[in-house]
């Protein structure tokens, strides 16, 4: 192909990303206006940063209380400022657009029209325009960990570290990249070894004291015993076949320009790890956010080769049409529905706010609506608080006995209980048996509102 004919395929990449990712932008301007969740799990986070703010995110108080908070608090403290639902978001937005922007700075030796090519097709993959503005910590710790990486390339063992440190302690599945870039080091580079240890122990001990204040021990069961759900193959299998689907461009684009290589390799060969990590229980696809980020600094370390051939643009773009007309993460395919963890029906949260107008305590699966209306928090992630009954961690009990008791005045649901049976394993994995019989035994259903809501109050 022609030099112009290059220069063609790269602007048709460069436009059908802009395209895909203006849509996503514009989907997390809606989200940041919205003031409340648009993907589960967001409530339990925006509750733990409200908890930050008496430093009682780990302090379980008993009885039918359950605050998951299965994260280190650094994304919960910067968080609590203000609204969560929105300062969490900015922080995510933010974290997002700064990764991008470190792929472009990345790609600055081939050119402005590739380093922006490359830093849009990044906001363009699936797992980032549905994760990109979540109140969740994942993009925050990524940026952290692609800060760190950029730095290591630069030879600044002991910040990068320290990068990778605050990495941690604000997601643990950050620690993988983290070990794997400390064996690349002894093993390829040893002049950083001194400098990448000195500086990651003084980031630890900062770290330690200022984790101090939260209590160690309500921590390390949040964090660490509470996320030790069961791992199946299966499951990993299924989020590799997804990788492949979103990623089989920039990935074999940059095994083609031979761009793995030093700390950039390293950092691939743990994102490909976390994927795999990704079997565990309740994942989902949030764990690809670091292959994407991998494969991307990648091409961007190729950019000068990359911008003499035209492959790699003609593979992105079909790469990137065949993922939305599969997976639709959006919603902006005609006639199809979102798919792979994409959000709620945003109009849940004004209906669920007028029909719980006069409710004073309300067990919902979706957290974030009753966070978001200002209701008590009783059961911030009924996920997770599921699972570890299902295990024998967690006494069901006083929940149990509480909804007996109808002190709930109404129970919101996303699925109609009765039809749980029929209903997708992620469905079945948040309503514990015990607590589905409880719900059928003392309540009724009364409503179904808009935005795929079940509205039950006690018989």
């Amino acid at each position: 192909m022609t030099g112009r004919g290059t220069s063609a395929a790269w602007f048709a990449y460069a436009a059908i990303a802009a395209v895909m990712a203006g849509f996503a932008l514009l989907a997390w301007t809606h989200a940041l206006l919205l003031g409340g969740p648009v993907l589960y799990g967001e409530g339990a986070v925006a509750h733990a940063a409200i908890l930050s703010r008496g430093l009682a995110t780990y302090a379980d108080t008993g009885g039918a209380t359950f605050t998951a908070a299965n994260y280190p608090p650094l994304y919960f403290v910067l968080a609590s400022v203000g609204d969560p639902f929105v300062t969490g978001r900015i922080l995510s937005i933010a974290a997002t657009l700064v990764i991008a922007g470190l792929i472009a700075w990345r790609a600055r030796a081939g050119g402005l029209r590739i380093a922006v090519a490359l830093g849009l097709g990044w906001l363009a993959f699936a797992p980032v325009a549905i994760w990109g503005p979540a109140v969740k910590p994942d993009l925050v710790a990524l940026a952290l960990t692609v800060a760190a990486v950029v730095t290591l390339e630069r030879r600044r063992a002991g910040v990068a570290a320290a990068l990778l440190v605050l990495a941690v302690v604000t997601k643990p599945t950050a620690a993988v990249p983290a070990v794997a870039l400390l064996v690349w080091i002894a093993w390829r580079d040893r002049a950083l070894l001194r400098p990448f240890v000195l500086g990651g122990i003084v980031a630890i001990g900062l770290a330690a004291l200022a984790l101090l204040p939260f209590g160690y021990e309500g921590l390390l069961r949040h964090v660490i015993a509470w996320n030790a759900l069961p791992w199946t193959a299966e499951s990993a299998a299924q989020l590799v076949v997804l990788a492949v689907v979103i990623y089989a461009g920039a990935v074999g684009g940059a095994l083609v320009a031979r761009a793995f290589s030093g700390p950039i390799a390293a950092y691939a060969v743990a994102a490909a790890a976390v994927v795999v990590l990704g079997g565990r229980e309740g994942a989902t696809i949030n764990y690809l956010l670091d292959l994407g980020a991998a494969a991307s600094l990648a091409l961007a370390s190729a950019a000068p080769r990359l911008a003499r051939a035209p492959f790699y643009p003609v593979v992105a773009v079909a790469n990137l049409v065949l993922a939305a007309l599969l997976l639709d993460p959006l919603g902006v395919v005609p006639g199809r529905a979102a798919t792979t963890g994409a959000w709620g029906d945003p109009s849940r949260l004004t209906s669920v706010g007028i029909v719980l107008a006069g409710d004073q305590l309300v067990l919902a699966e979706d957290s974030g609506l009753v966070v978001a209306t200002g209701h008590q928090v009783v059961v911030d992630d009924l996920f997770l608080w599921s699972r570890l009954v299902s295990r024998g961690a967690l006494d069901p009990g006083p929940l149990l006995s509480d909804i007996g008791a109808a002190r709930f005045t109404a129970i919101v649901s996303e699925v109609d209980l009765a039809r749980l049976s029929d209903a997708a394993a992620y469905e079945r994995a948040r309503w514990e048996p015990s607590l589905v019989r409880a719900i059928d035994e003392r309540y009724r259903l009364v409503a179904r509102v808009p935005g795929g809501l079940f509205i039950y109050r006690p018989r």
